[in-house]
């Protein structure tokens, strides 16, 4: 399943995260592939503000991993910008945070992994689109392979279509 949504602000896209967590769970991952300042740390902020998390929420580019709780579980927020290879991706332990049933994973640069992990994940991908009227927007392309994945994102359609009346 595939839906592809157009966001016309960084305020759009984080509202449109903040739409997502209301069908994200623990043990829930998502793959973010894009281009530089394509809105995925804006998204994961909006993800962030649904499941009640107040911290700021900042891109992990060096430090790799940045961790927030939120009730009993944790957003596990990875970037592999600086990452070459899956060897350095296996060597810092990150695996043991992406199977944890008690985190919520977004990993940043996701399409470097995306062949490792063994488990469903949703996989979004944040491209630049300028219109005819010059404003410059994303599109956002959410990507299932899997049931567990198609189910939410009918879901995650229902309360966009009822939120903005369209998607």
């Amino acid at each position: 399943m595939q839906i592809e949504i157009l966001s016309t602000s960084p305020g759009h896209t984080s509202k449109i995260g903040r739409m997502l967590s209301e069908v994200i769970i623990g043990g829930d991952i998502l793959l973010f592939s894009g281009e530089l300042g394509g809105g995925k740390t804006t998204f994961i902020s909006g993800l962030a503000r649904g499941l009640d998390i107040t911290d700021d929420i900042s891109s992990p580019s060096f430090t790799i991993l940045n961790k927030y709780m939120t009730g009993k579980l944790k957003l596990v927020h990875i970037d592999l910008y600086r990452l070459d290879g899956i060897d350095e991706f296996e060597n810092i332990g990150i695996d043991e945070y992406i199977y944890s049933s008690s985190n919520i994973v977004c990993i940043e640069w996701g399409e470097k992994v995306r062949d490792f992990i063994d488990r469903d994940h949703l996989v979004l991908d944040f491209k630049y689109q300028v219109d005819d009227d010059g404003i410059n927007k994303r599109k956002i392309v959410f990507k299932s392979s899997s049931p567990y994945w198609n189910n939410k994102l009918r879901k995650f359609k229902k309360i966009m279509v009822k939120e903005q009346g369209t998607l």
